[in-house]
């Protein structure tokens, strides 16, 4: 019973000194993050207006004068990708020739699915094409609510969340997954830049970059999971019409988020994550066939033809938009946001999704971590951003006056108005809730492994008190901010907070191109 006890918190039989340093919380990683994150949530309390206001300020100062950068960068890192898989390095095994993968192909890509893209695949592919056709940029000449501009809208979605987001979020965690098991790595962010420092990337840099990563994950995993907590709120009232929408309500939705992400997170990565995501994944399929054949099919089928040959038409140009005259600042509120924020989560997503990856080839890495998902996103964005045109254009809703009440408004609506759309919300609204838990799931797992010591190839589980600590740290900071409407402010500060990583992504980008240069030699580790 001792034993059993003592396994669960990460510890060992004896209560020898050795025994207890194999895992233990890690001080200097665990301590300034949390401390920053509390001082965050005092200001952001004491004086709400002007916190929003600064750091407002500050993110569109970073997103004005450095769009250029966070737009070459992105397409520097699908170059390399790209170069990646077609070259010999694309056949080195992850964990050397003789490694044994820790999943199956389908329980793997059904993680690395769930872990990417949680709930903003839900809502925004309805929402933001909606918002793309009523304000096209000025600088492309086209009219609101026009067929030109319903065209660029899903053009758009594919530019925003395929190829280049995707190969952002992909870059560092293949570096990340090579150094830490073929180059024998600890594991830590730092790693990521072993093939360009060599040894100093696990020292001060490291450890820099270990605790601004920490820190900007858990403030958007709590503004994430609060917003969400809204969105389900919602949607929960809109079923069930006498249910009111109050904190008691958000608690219980967080309490029951945070407790089945801390049940599954327990029992291991390859227990209760692998099947949370595989049912999640199976659910996501089943609602695109459902809105396929339901929804306005040949429509469909129509505009994202014609919207994927423009995407792949204009796909340079679009993919370095940067608007230099800023007769709008469009692409400082879309396209190049979201290859920044993409760039602030990939680091922190990396250790996730390169520990998950051993004993597959680099070339399938990158199939599943980029071409499938990729595949999946613009499947999706055709059905349901197609069915939003279609609804708001021929359909005769008006959703784009429902987006004003909330950005999940819109979403109840189209689903309410296709066949059978009373047994569909329902459906949908669990699909949030999985999809919750499954990338709460990753984070809370990542955010454990980085702030234990001594983890090891062979002994990868963070303690079990850590994992639980994060849930509740992420849990409390999302009810605070609901309760106190700081959620705002707290999403700009992520984004401010975690902006001095994408020097990260640049750095991982350079040791990618040396790994590659290293041809197949990685093999025999």
């Amino acid at each position: 019973m001792r034993e059993y006890v003592l396994s669960i918190f990460g510890l060992h039989a004896d209560f020898g000194e050795e025994a207890v340093e194999r895992r233990g919380l890690n001080h200097r990683i665990f301590w300034i993050p949390f401390l920053l994150i509390t001082a965050s949530i005092a200001v952001a309390l004491l004086v709400p207006e002007t916190f929003e206001k600064v750091v407002s300020v500050g993110q569109t100062y970073i997103l004005d004068h450095f769009s250029w950068l966070f737009s070459s960068t992105g397409l520097f890192c699908l170059i390399l990708v790209t170069v990646a898989y077609f070259s010999k390095f694309g056949n080195v095994v992850i964990g050397g020739k003789d490694a044994k993968p820790m999943l199956s192909r389908w329980q793997w890509f059904s993680i690395t699915l769930c872990t990417t893209i949680a709930i903003n695949i839900l809502f925004w592919p309805i929402v933001e094409p909606l918002q793309d056709m009523l304000a096209p940029p000025a600088a492309m000449g086209l009219e609101p609510n026009s067929h030109g501009a319903a065209k660029f809208s899903l053009s758009s979605m594919y530019m925003n969340w395929g190829l280049i987001p995707y190969a952002i979020n992909a870059l560092p965690a293949l570096v990340f997954a090579v150094c830490y098991y073929n180059l024998k790595r600890p594991f830590s962010l730092g790693s990521i830049l072993y093939p360009i420092l060599g040894s100093r990337a696990n020292r001060g840099v490291g450890s820099v970059v270990d605790v601004i990563s920490l820190y900007a994950l858990a403030l958007g995993m709590g503004t994430s999971l609060g917003t969400g907590v809204l969105m389900l709120a919602r949607g929960l009232s809109r079923v069930l019409p006498g249910l009111q929408n109050t904190p008691g309500l958000w608690a219980f939705l967080l309490s029951t988020v945070v407790a089945i992400c801390i049940m599954t997170s327990v029992s291991g990565v390859l227990r209760g994550m692998r099947m949370a995501s595989e049912f999640n994944a199976k659910l996501f399929l089943l609602l695109i066939i459902f809105a396929f054949m339901a929804g306005p099919t040949v429509f469909i089928l129509d505009l994202s033809t014609e919207a994927f040959g423009s995407f792949v038409d204009n796909f340079f140009a679009r993919s370095l938009f940067t608007d230099a005259f800023r007769v709008d600042s469009w692409p400082q509120q879309w396209t190049v946001f979201s290859f920044a924020n993409y760039m602030i989560w990939a680091p922190i997503s990396a250790l996730f999704l390169g520990r998950i990856s051993r004993g597959y080839t680099v070339r399938q890495f990158l199939s599943t971590n980029v071409i499938l998902p990729v595949t999946f996103v613009f499947i999706h964005s055709s059905v349901f951003s197609g069915t939003a045109i279609w609804q708001q254009i021929v359909g005769g809703v008006d959703l784009q006056a429902s987006i004003a009440t909330g950005i999940d408004e819109a979403v109840y609506i189209l689903l309410e108005n296709l066949p059978l759309g009373g047994l569909v919300v329902p459906l949908f609204l669990f699909i949030v809730l999985v999809s919750f838990v499954t990338a709460a799931d990753s984070s809370t797992n990542a955010m454990a492994s980085l702030t234990t010591t001594n983890l090891t190839e062979d002994n990868q589980e963070a303690p079990v008190f850590l994992k639980v600590a994060w849930g509740a740290i992420i849990g409390a900071l999302a009810f605070i901010m609901l309760v106190f409407s700081g959620l705002d402010g707290m999403k700009t500060l992520t984004y401010l907070g975690g902006t001095p990583i994408t020097l990260v992504i640049i750095g991982a980008a350079f040791s990618l191109a040396r790994l590659i240069r290293t041809g197949d030699r990685y093999n025999n580790v």
